[in-house]
């Protein structure tokens, strides 16, 4: 799906497509300030084309350049609630978690986590996490561990209002995809010094 050159996408972002390394220096210069986060494509092969090389979408927000370098509305991915703890067919349950979270507590008591383990046992309590929000509809029928990586950790923020939500995966979208790079694109970071 082509982007629009030079025009405004959602939450400000736009797309630009460079013909020279000087045309593409002059535009990383001039976006700088106003729209610090950034993509482009490398040329590397993959399934899932992004941008290719020259084409650079900038925005002012992380949750905006994902937008829409994955085309996320046009494509139709949604987000959504999935209350674990109410759906009985799950595999592994929710009673499981309640049971297993329990032998950890020992563990952790005894101080023999790892510091990630230990993290992930006081943020994933069984009062907390009762379900996790979700996307769907991913491109080439992708699973959300497909979609972000194995280091994914699910979004329990329960209270979120829909919108805030979708801008929340679209954030660790960004994070993920910036640390553990797909193919093809390359995420950058003004705020933290990336555009040299």
């Amino acid at each position: 799906m082509e982007l629009p050159r030079g025009k405004s996408l959602w939450g400000d972002a736009l797309f630009f497509r460079a013909k020279s390394e000087r045309e593409e220096a002059e535009l990383l210069r001039k976006q700088l300030s106003e729209r610090p986060y950034a993509a482009t494509g490398t040329g590397e092969e993959s399934d899932l084309t992004f941008l290719r090389p020259g084409e650079w979408v900038f925005a002012p927000f992380k949750e905006a350049l994902i937008a829409a370098i994955t085309r996320w509305d046009q494509i139709g991915i949604k987000t959504r609630w999935y209350d674990w703890r109410a759906d009985k067919s799950a595999i592994p349950s929710y009673d499981d978690f309640v049971r297993e979270h329990a032998e950890r507590q020992q563990r952790f008591d005894s101080n023999r986590m790892t510091v990630f383990e230990a993290l992930d046992h006081v943020t994933y309590t069984p009062d907390t996490f009762t379900g996790y929000w979700l996307i769907e509809n991913l491109p080439m029928g992708m699973s959300m561990m497909d979609w972000y990586g194995p280091r994914y950790r699910h979004c329990i923020k329960r209270d979120a209002k829909l919108i805030e939500a979708k801008c929340i995966m679209q954030e660790a979208t960004f994070d993920h995809w910036r640390y553990a790079p797909r193919k093809g694109l390359k995420l950058l970071d003004a705020r933290r010094g990336e555009w040299r």
